[in-house]
């Protein structure tokens, strides 16, 4: 009799670690997933894992209680047989016992298949929450009571972004996401922590056309630089009013109109600061249904503009027309030679080369930006200088800013030879 109950209690043990380890690991998603289907063990196991502080109580009281009745009814056995000794020999069978087939057995299988456990034994641990609550809630009291005088601010949120970047990069590892399902994913992550600064086209790079440009001058524009949306200035380009679109533009032209000038079909755009997010921008955009907006300087002026293209693409990726041409932003020359234009972002270059996040230490956003910190100056076509195991040289430049740079990476023998020498 005695040995059936020790063996029950063994068994009792093996289900408490067993159902802590599958409710503390089972994936509340899949379970939502087969709750909102009907399934009933899926709704109570989901419930259990939710309240999971009580369950845990629950568990580890229960567990102890097992495990202190097995080893007391172990020790009286093992003394009425061996006298004396018996207590040593209980103590020693008994850890090893429990050890082996309450804990880590259990546990293990339990890991393995945490979803099936927690559906199978919910029941039954339902039957242990009620049982046991008057006990769990003496507990879980004490439990309160110590968090309040050692805890310090709010609680911190369950998954940081950083780990859930982790999660996103071991599932595409086990095939549940594509490449390009998950990049996605990122870029949803990374979406609101950018500043429209690290995306605008800068004020050097716009395209745009007075307001009494003749016709003719804005066709040609049009059929030059194949923008389907172009700014339109008053007197200066720090002056921005607005913009017009390719397909009214030519719709003016055959109409009784177009003595007016382009005045009809100007649209609103908005004024934004380089310092807004894009997640920010985009809202605004959607929100007045405005597809430009100007960035503006601390001085008023014309800082750089951003188009809804701009940002979708930041989530989306590069998005291609007809009209595009090939992206000559940035070549690979060799596996430690790059040809790149000097407003290609720094970040995205870091990313190129497969290197941690800031690891080049800039100011700026772009190529360019920090050839110039490493400068200190205007540099002309040929210059070079170096920045740790980085070499930039100049490959094209106009008289007040660099085109294109020529970036090589030392490989690490090279290095190691500089640092020698």
């Amino acid at each position: 009799m005695e040995y059936a109950a020790i063996i029950l209690l063994i068994i009792m043990s093996a289900f408490f670690s067993a159902t802590e380890t599958a409710f503390s690991s089972v994936n509340k998603i899949r379970l939502k997933h087969e709750a909102s289907n009907g399934n009933k063990k899926a709704t109570r196991a989901l419930k259990i894992a939710e309240n999971f502080d009580k369950t845990l109580t629950t568990i580890l009281v229960g567990n102890n209680i097992v495990n202190i009745l097995s080893t007391s009814l172990g020790t009286v056995i093992c003394t009425e047989l061996f006298g004396a000794k018996g207590v040593g020999i209980a103590t020693a069978a008994m850890t090893v016992l429990i050890l082996i087939f309450g804990e880590i057995m259990p546990k293990s299988l339990a890991k393995e298949n945490a979803e099936k456990f927690a559906l199978s034994f919910g029941g039954l641990l339902n039957v242990f929450i009620v049982v046991l609550t008057p006990v769990t809630f003496i507990f879980r009291g004490l439990k309160n009571l110590v968090s309040k005088l050692f805890k310090s601010g709010s609680d911190a949120p369950s998954v940081t972004e950083d780990e859930l970047k982790y999660i996103i990069d071991e599932i595409e590892e086990e095939g549940v996401l594509e490449e390009q399902e998950s990049d996605l994913v990122r870029s949803a992550l990374e979406f609101d922590d950018k500043n429209v600064s690290e995306v605008l086209i800068p004020r050097v790079r716009i395209t745009a056309v007075e307001k009494n440009d003749s016709l003719e001058h804005i066709r040609e524009l049009f059929f030059t630089e194949q923008y389907s949306r172009m700014p339109v200035y008053e007197k200066n380009i720090d002056n921005i009013i607005g913009f017009i679109h390719e397909r009214d533009f030519f719709k003016l032209t055959v109409s009784d109109e177009h003595a007016d000038g382009i005045e009809s079909i100007i649209h609103e755009v908005i004024y934004i600061t380089e310092f807004q997010t894009v997640s920010e921008v985009l809202a605004r955009m959607q929100k007045e249904k405005i597809h430009m907006a100007i960035i503006k300087d601390q001085y008023g002026g014309t800082y750089g503009m951003v188009t809804m293209e701009d940002l979708i693409e930041e989530l989306l990726g590069e998005i291609y027309d007809e009209t595009d041409e090939e992206d000559h932003s940035f070549i690979k020359i060799s596996d430690n030679e790059y040809d790149a234009a000097a407003d290609f972002n720094l970040r995205e270059f870091e990313e190129k080369l497969g290197l941690p996040e800031d690891t080049i230490k800039s100011e700026s956003y772009t190529l360019g930006g920090w050839a110039l910190e490493l400068f200190g100056r205007i540099p002309q076509a040929g210059d070079e200088v170096k920045d740790g195991v980085f070499t930039l040289k100049v490959l094209e430049a106009e008289e007040n800013r660099i085109i294109r740079l020529k970036i090589t990476v030392d490989k690490p023998d090279e290095s190691e030879n500089k640092d020698s020498e």
